[in-house]
């Protein structure tokens, strides 16, 4: 499904798309990426759980993906 379309609130939101361009392009990820997640009342740890949880999500999809165990 396509999360754009969801009845999000506006915090959900910012997390989803920080989280999609983790995935999409960590390289253009910026200060200002952690400033907006801020002003929907984040924290940095919150921002670095957030961006682990990211990550572990992706390095395990690939993982699963390179060794053909997903349909």
């Amino acid at each position: 499904m396509d999360y754009t379309k969801a009845a999000l609130t506006p915090r959900e939101r910012a997390i989803a798309d920080f989280a999609v361009k983790v995935t999409r392009s960590p390289n253009a990820c910026s200060p200002r990426d952690i400033e907006h997640l801020h002003t929907h009342g984040l924290s940095d740890e919150d921002v670095l759980s957030l961006s682990e949880i990211v990550a572990f999500q992706n390095m395990s999809t690939r993982l699963m993906e390179s060794l053909s165990t997903v349909d």
